[in-house]
């Protein structure tokens, strides 16, 4: 696992312990920087990132991907509620084909609600971002 892949998995573990996203920031650059000085690889120096992150106190902040996937949740469900509201309370039908599109386009929509929320848990904060780009 790259230094990159380690950092995205210890983000993604932080932010499914509510930490919020100053701490998040705080513990990868203290990390980032504790790499640089002795030259170890991540998973010698603190273990896997799921592990390491278990280290930390859960905290109480909801993250802009768990949001995104909270949203997704409540997308499906209104666009399921709206086509039986429509189907069985006022009888309206989209027939067969329009029933499949609308259901396909349902699926379509979570999935890349959901899609984004898993982006986003895994997003490095900026600043950390910037810091890995000026080292190449």
């Amino acid at each position: 696992m790259t230094t990159l892949e380690y950092l995205k998995s210890l983000a993604l573990g932080l932010r499914q312990r509510k930490l919020s996203e100053n701490q998040v920031a705080d513990v990868l650059r203290e990390l980032q920087s504790h790499l640089q000085e002795t030259g170890a690889r991540p998973e010698d120096a603190f273990g896997s990132p799921k592990e390491y992150a278990e280290w930390f106190p859960k905290g109480h902040t909801v993250s802009r991907g768990s949001k995104v996937g909270y949203l997704a949740a409540a997308v499906l469900m209104v666009l399921i509620g709206v086509k039986v509201f429509t189907g069985q309370v006022l009888g309206i039908s989209l027939g067969f084909p329009g029933t499949l599109i609308y259901l396909g386009a349902t699926v379509l929509v979570t999935f890349a609600l959901i899609a984004w929320s898993n982006v986003l848990q895994r997003q490095l904060p900026e600043r950390i971002a910037e810091d890995l780009n000026r080292q190449k």
